[in-house]
């Protein structure tokens, strides 16, 4: 199984239909959810326009990446070692690493978030322990499961938190609707933000996460021909959705929405349930973006040719322990990130993992890798352009990211409080 792969995907199977089905589960995930936070930076009008000119340059991108595929027969990474060798194949597997590890951290601010909003509402407010370290009490459940080989025996943990999440975004909806409906739209909407709108670039491309499942989804179709239709299909269905979660979210709450929407939500049975079983999915979703970099990891320490020579847990005991320790450290590596982001700065970190790893992935190597292939004059020029717009905008992108650490502004992003003062 390649790296990258993230889910099971059957080989030489799946229909159209299915090959859809996946498309729009591998995107349609947790990080649709920071979509209205990142409108705030952005701006409604900015926002919106924003995520349809991403989603078009993905487009692109995503149907080199296949052309590229379909030429070479490589998974995402020996593609890089077969068009341009070893080094490529090294930045590649690098960037997804660190993509992987940052969407968990992401995720596990948000799960210990919700966990103490939830606590606090249910306790009246007499909790004793902070949000933040619900972080080590969620690691303990998602340690045990990195341990796990072979990624298909978790597929029962993808299907509930698929559930879970649909559950979770149908709750947005209804409250962000009914928040419109009773009260107008949120305080203080713009336009344009003249002052964040870098942030909500990186947001932007984060969100389309499932760029680890391109490839694996076109080795598992019947007919790989036809996942350019496919493609053509279901991306316009995913920025649908982005931008109507955003959307409503953002008019809903205005300039007081949260990082995550789901904190939004007013403090009710249901909205409790429902940011309970979002951080549930979370949980589940979790090994499975860490799978990929849990694997490269592995395999560059333990590996044929790895750092510390190749052993086998199959073979010794000894070794399979030490080998499900490193896996460990790589989630308490995340936990470790998460804990000194903090819930305050998990709009700009999100933005941060969009910026450094995930632009990379999805325009800068497809771009490479199709010139590679290409025949034509202008299409390798196109190549050229895809490849300089990706490092251009990653290169601004960091910029604005890191100052708004450095040099944080004085209306900073509101932190959710369930027991304020």
């Amino acid at each position: 199984m390649a790296v990258e792969e993230v889910e099971h995907v059957p080989e030489g199977t799946a229909s159209p239909g299915k090959a859809l089905f996946m498309l729009l589960k591998a995107f349609v995930g947790t990080g649709v959810i920071f979509l209205p936070g990142a409108f705030v930076s952005g701006g409604l009008a900015f926002s919106i326009c924003l995520m349809i000119f991403i989603a078009a340059i993905c487009l692109v991108a995503f149907q080199i990446l296949i052309i590229s595929q379909r030429h070479v027969n490589a998974s995402y990474g020996d593609m890089g070692l077969i068009l341009y060798g070893p080094w490529l194949r090294y930045a590649i597997l690098f960037f997804l690493c660190i993509s992987q590890m940052g969407f968990v951290s992401s995720y596990l601010i948000f799960i210990s978030q919700n966990i103490g909003l939830a606590v606090d509402y249910l306790s009246h407010c007499s909790s004793p322990i902070e949000s933040k370290y619900y972080i080590w009490m969620v690691l303990i459940a998602i340690i045990p499961i990195t341990w796990i080989r072979k990624i298909a025996r978790l597929s029962w943990c993808a299907i509930v938190a698929d559930v879970f999440i649909l559950f979770g975004l149908i709750c947005v909806l209804y409250f962000s609707a009914d928040q419109i409906a009773r009260d107008g739209p949120g305080p203080n909407i713009q336009m344009i933000n003249p002052s964040d709108f870098g942030l909500m670039i990186g947001t932007a491309v984060f969100s389309f996460e499932g760029i680890g499942m391109v490839v694996p989804i076109v080795e598992g179709m019947k007919d790989p021909e036809k996942f350019p239709r496919v493609m053509n299909l279901g991306l316009p269905i995913v920025t649908a959705i982005f931008i109507l979660i955003g959307t409503i979210g953002y008019m809903a709450f205005g300039e007081n929405t949260y990082a995550s929407v789901v904190a939004n939500l007013p403090k009710v049975p249901l909205s409790i349930t429902a940011q309970l079983v979002y951080a549930a999915a979370m949980i589940l979703t979790s090994p499975f973006m860490l799978y990929p970099a849990l694997t490269i990891v592995e395999q560059a320490l333990y590996g044929e040719g790895g750092f510390l020579g190749y052993h086998s847990g199959r073979l010794s005991m000894k070794w399979k322990i030490i080998k499900s320790m490193t896996r460990s450290m790589v989630a308490i590596i995340c936990a470790i990130v998460s804990f000194g982001v903090g819930q305050e700065g998990l709009d700009k970190f999100v933005a941060l993992v969009g910026s450094l790893a995930c632009i990379p992935l999805c325009f800068i190597f497809p771009g490479m890798f199709h010139y590679k292939v290409a025949k034509g004059k202008w299409v390798k020029v196109g190549d050229v352009i895809l490849v300089l717009w990706g490092l251009g905008i990653m290169t601004y992108t960091l910029y604005v990211n890191i100052n708004s650490w450095v040099h944080p502004a004085a209306n900073a992003r509101p932190v959710p409080d369930t027991c304020p003062a």
